[in-house]
Formats: structure tokens, sequence, C-alpha cells
């Protein structure tokens, strides 16, 4: 027990279970040392469900990061109090894994960066995505030139009947609808992909057209006082460079496309992932003659991953070795800035029906 790091876990919920908590549990060197939630019978249930025996229950979270044997903390609360549970843990010295979004605006963004450089402690963000093949290989032929000069680029978030009809999603204690839900993971890589984290300015428009519309939703079914944020948007990013990215996002929408991808056009060629995981069609021309490509991902890696890795397995692994050896997150705290930039400008331009321009 003397060697493994201590993790605790603030927030219980669908994300704290289906992600963080057996992600935890699945890596040697790591112990589930602590879960908080305001609500005790959340906490009790996870410790049952993953047999945490040893895990301390805590109902708040200042309480626990006092605690001294806490290393990391994993933040999985709704998206306002991620701020404020972030900036606590690391003026308490411990390590933090912010669930996406990184937080609401730009402002709490840099709250949390500047407490982590002031506590000499890691900070990253839960952009898992980044860790699966398709998403690594993307960003190598970026990287690499394959795609020439990236002037377009679109980020997909949209599903056919997906509405996430629990919890705070539809009350607006979330910070918003689907772009502060859907829209992140895409935006995420999209920016990634590019190496671009400089926009100009942002375009928007939200919907909640769909709301009284919600038959055959995978997740179920709610009330109309219960849907209070936009069901689907879709926002033009000018870069500084000139380029531009296109946001294409909707919970549910009458498009049949179940799409969280990203899509890449240069001046060589053009790269977009398609037909699920793993997938990747790379298109351009060669001594004159057009071609289109699917790309064999069968061996590439993520950082901390073995073939048979998820995603999410990789991230806690990754950013545990970085603690361990002091070395720099896969996930930078600066670049989910940005995401959480655009996203922020996309809500003013669409409450003021104007491009919203960036510093």
């Amino acid at each position: 027990m003397g060697n493994k790091l201590n993790v605790a876990l603030i927030g219980c919920g669908w994300i704290g279970e289906g992600k963080h908590v057996p992600a935890v549990c699945s890596q040697p060197d790591l112990r589930m040392a602590a879960l908080c939630d305001i609500d005790p019978g959340k906490a009790e249930s996870l410790k049952v469900k993953f047999g945490l025996e040893d895990a301390k229950i805590y109902t708040d979270y200042k309480e626990m990061l006092r605690d001294p044997g806490i290393d990391i903390v994993q933040v999985a609360t709704p998206n306002p109090l991620h701020c404020e549970m972030t900036v606590a843990a690391l003026e308490a010295g411990k390590h933090v894994l912010c669930e996406k979004p990184m937080a609401t605006t730009k402002a709490d963004c840099e709250k949390m960066i500047a407490a982590a450089r002031k506590a000499n402690r890691k900070l990253t963000v839960g952009y898992q995505w980044r860790y699966r093949p398709e998403a690594l290989y993307v960003k190598q032929a970026c990287d690499d030139g394959v795609l020439g000069d990236i002037y377009y680029a679109k980020a997909h978030a949209t599903r056919y009947r997906g509405v996430p009809a629990w919890g705070e999603y539809l009350s607006g204690k979330n910070g918003g609808g689907v772009f502060i839900d859907g829209v992140p993971h895409s935006l995420d890589l999209t920016l990634w992909a590019m190496g671009n984290y400089e926009p100009k300015s942002v375009k928007a428009n939200l919907y909640d057209r769909m709301k009284d519309h919600g038959e055959g939703n995978i997740w179920g079914s709610w009330t109309d006082d219960e849907f209070r944020v936009e069901d689907s948007g879709f926002a033009v990013v000018t870069m500084k460079n000139g380029a531009t990215i296109y946001i294409e996002a909707a919970w549910i929408i009458n498009l049949l496309s179940d799409d969280m991808k990203t899509t890449l056009c240069g001046t060589k060629g053009g790269l977009d992932m398609f037909g699920g995981p793993q997938k990747v069609r790379l298109n351009g021309v060669s001594h004159g003659k057009s071609f289109v490509n699917v790309v064999d991902l069968s061996d590439i890696l993520a950082p901390g991953a073995s073939r048979s890795t998820p995603p999410e397995e990789a991230e806690i692994r990754h950013f545990a070795d970085c603690i361990v050896h002091d070395t720099e997150p896969f996930i930078k705290p600066e670049e989910a800035l940005v995401v959480t930039q655009i996203i922020e400008g996309i809500y003013l331009s669409a409450k003021s029906g104007k491009e919203v321009f960036f510093e």
C-alpha cells in the first residue's frame, strides 16, 4: 500500500461510476482512498460496487482535502463547480484530474492554472478521447504535414436521439446544454489536431426546437418544463490565421448521424473519422490521381497504453506517470482553457445575436 498513489473522487454520479472509479481500480499502483458526494448514499454505493473496503466516505470535499495521504483528486461534479473544487484541491497540495470541460468561463480556467503553478502541482482535464488510436493518427498526420495548410475543420457533436434526461443536464445547472456537454470532446480534438489555439471570433445560433419532440430518445423522456437549455446549435469560429472551424452540435436532431469526431481539410489532403472508433479516411491526390485510403490503426498506442487499454484507463495511467516522473500531462490545461473560451464565446454570441471577438 505504501508505494501506491492515493486517489480521491469528488462527485459520485454516473461519470465517476462509469469512468473514474473503474479506471483507478484497473491500475495496480493506484488506490481509491476516498469518495465524496453531498449524497452519501451515492458514495456508499460505489464503495460497495467496486469493493473499496478501505475508502473513506465524505460529504464535505473540504474536509476530505485535509487528508494528507491523498495524492490525486478527481473532480467529477457539475461544470460550474470545477473551478472552486480544483483550486481548493491544488491549494491543499493535491494533483488534479478535472473532468471536461475544464470550467464554464475562461476566467475560471485561468484561476485553475494559476493555482496549479503556485502549488507546483499537476493539473489535467478529462479529454480522454485523445487517447484513442484514430485521434492519435490524425494528430500525427497533421504534425507531419500530410494535410498541408489546414484552413477548414469541422467539430461534429451530434446525436440523432440522445438527450441525457437525467441529473442536471436539462436544468441549466450544468452551465448549458449540448454545447457544454457534447461539444468539448470534438472541439478539443479539432484544436489539438490543427495545433491552433488562437481563436479570433465566433458567431453562433442555439436552438431548443426539439424539446417537445422526445419520442424515441434512447435515454428516456422528460417534461417540457424540465428542458431549460439548448438541444442543438451551430457555430463558426474564425482563427487568427484565417482558418475556419464549423461546429455542429445536437442532442436530438432530424439528421441521420451520431457523430463525435473531427474532420480536417488542408491544401494537400483531408482526414475524417468515420463509422465509429478506430476508423480514419485520408483523401488527396497522388501522381495526378485522387485517392481515399482507409488507415490501419492497429499499431498506434497512446501514452501509458497497450493495445487493449481503454482511453479512460490510459488517461489515469499517464497522469500517474506524470506525477511520479515529474513530466508534462498529455492534456495540458492551457489547451483545455481555449476549448472553454470558445464555448463561452458561443453562448455569448447566441445570446447577443452578434459575433464575439476574443482578445
